[in-house]
């Protein structure tokens, strides 16, 4: 396989992206007709692989953990506590309380591990699918146990690290703003804004360059690190090695893949974000209209009336919360399926291992063709004699 820059690995990861998102066909590399369930497994798989379903998943799970530790405070009769009176904690840590905030957070430990366990397991389903192209889940889930721990061993090392930071960097200028605002009044604030955004402005850029060092960081995990260990169970190590040897090689390049990969995903998700909402307006107008007509016509017909509008307004709602969860998932797959994609071919232009799984054809040597013996020169005839 010819090494590719950034720019020519867009089109092939195009057309294996669409090879993937299709049923395979009777011969390698060829798709049947599109089936929408088909479409929907593999879209399902890859959306969960992007971190954004599982901070939605993370934000039910605090919500309901907070609602839960809330009722029990309730049930305790502590009361609310108040910024300023912060030392009714101590009085209003009771053990019923204090029990069911740990219990919180072991519940909130176990599923974020679960999840995380997760995300790496489905990383490596994934891979197996954009790699091969089987369209089988269960044949691409289940050869990469030991390889998903190990990944799992490498993700929540990087996570500390990049807390670590985060600590570092933004901790001081927080724990300054507390020093500064904790014997103030809210008046004495609201006649001092510089003082609040002379600390929220540095946190904003903190932030801001936090979030591109974690964005470089788990894309180098994802589309360098991990082909190593599921093709060859090579140690992270190697694998980074692997990678650090491409970095220097071609430093331009990777620099442009990371670039080009972060305005991929953006134009996928700015031009599904578009017909998301369009599919999204035109079905809520339709409904709305409808239930207009339904409220207008049968409202004032009744207690049957009133019931055929409040089943139809359910139905409506249940209907937009389908569309919008499957087009979320939709969409979310296939920035998932296009990104591997994407990441596969660059880095198997320069990675024979992954390069001869994507194009075989390049890793067989062309047969030589048969020998023939020239053929004998033409006799001359004899010359003339004068």
């Amino acid at each position: 396989m010819q090494p590719l820059s950034p720019v020519d690995a867009l089109s092939p990861a195009f057309s294996r992206s669409r090879s993937i998102l299709l049923p395979p066909g009777p011969a390698l590399g060829l798709n049947a007709p599109f089936r929408f369930w088909f479409f929907l497994k593999i879209a399902v798989i890859a959306a969960l692989t992007q971190s954004n379903i599982y901070g939605m998943i993370f934000a039910f799970t605090f919500e309901a953990i907070v609602f839960a530790i809330a009722i029990v405070a309730g049930a305790s009769g502590v009361n609310a506590i108040h910024l300023t009176h912060a030392h009714m904690i101590a009085g209003g840590l009771t053990a019923p309380v204090l029990a069911a905030i740990l219990i919180g957070i072991f519940i909130a430990l176990g599923v974020g591990l679960f999840l995380a366990w997760l995300w790496c397991r489905l990383r490596f389903t994934l891979f197996d699918l954009v790699v091969y192209r089987h369209g089988l889940v269960s044949r691409a889930w289940s050869p990469y146990s030991s390889q998903s721990w190990r990944f799992l061993g490498l993700v929540l090392l990087i996570s500390l690290g990049l807390i670590l930071l985060l600590a570092v960097t933004a901790g001081p200028v927080i724990l300054h703003f507390i020093a500064a605002v904790r014997h103030l009044t809210s008046e004495q604030l609201n006649a001092d804004p510089f003082l609040v955004m002379s600390h929220i402005f540095p946190l904003y850029g903190i932030f801001f360059l936090f979030a591109i060092v974690a964005g470089l960081v788990n894309a180098i995990a994802e589309d360098f690190i991990l082909p190593p260990l599921a093709l060859e169970d090579a140690p992270p190590g190697v694998a980074f090695a692997r990678f650090s040897h491409l970095l220097r090689a071609r430093f331009r390049y990777v620099a442009l893949y990371m670039l080009l990969r972060f305005v991929l995903e953006l134009g996928l998700a700015f031009v599904g974000g578009i017909a998301f909402f369009i599919v999204l307006g035109v079905l809520g107008l339709g409904c709305a209209g409808a239930g207009f007509v339904l409220y207008r016509a049968f409202w004032h017909a009744g207690p049957g009336g009133v019931a055929v509008v409040v089943i139809f307004c359910v139905f409506a709602f249940l209907l937009l919360l389908a569309v919008y969860l499957l087009m979320a998932l939709a969409l979310y797959g296939v920035i998932a399926v296009v990104k591997q994609s994407y990441a596969v071919w660059f880095y198997g232009s320069y990675y024979p291992q992954l390069g001869d799984r994507l194009d075989p054809s390049a890793s067989i040597p062309s047969p030589t063709p048969p020998f023939t013996p020239p053929y004998p020169p033409l006799i001359q005839p004899p010359p003339a004699t004068p």
